[in-house]
């Protein structure tokens, strides 16, 4: 699993043109082969980012991904935010749910 963040802090003139761009690209990148989720958050706070976070089943499809239509738009939306975005891709290795928690706390 292969996971993107794009965390944009768009200039206060810019934001909803940048939010707009993300929106129009959640569908297509979500129909993307290989795509676990893709979903965009907004802070309330401080520098009010955007943050858009993506999962990929693998490598092979983040790259193909990259190569997308779809992510140059994505890639418009940095450019217009009038900020250096903050991009990262991580490589999750293992992941647990509930079962951790259970088997952490089930002798409390």
């Amino acid at each position: 699993m292969v996971m993107g963040t794009v965390r944009i802090v768009p200039a206060p003139d810019r934001r909803e043109e940048v939010l707009e761009v993300l929106r129009s690209v959640q569908g297509p990148v979500r129909a993307q082969p290989g795509c676990a989720s893709c979903d965009i958050y907004e802070e309330t706070d401080g520098e009010r980012a955007i943050v858009l976070i993506e999962r990929w089943a693998s490598e092979a499809s983040l790259e193909s991904h990259l190569r997308s239509e779809a992510y140059r738009r994505i890639l418009v939306a940095m450019e217009i935010s009038g900020g250096r975005p903050d991009v990262r891709f991580e490589r999750v290795s293992e992941s647990e749910g509930l079962e951790l928690i259970e088997r952490l706390r089930g002798n409390s």
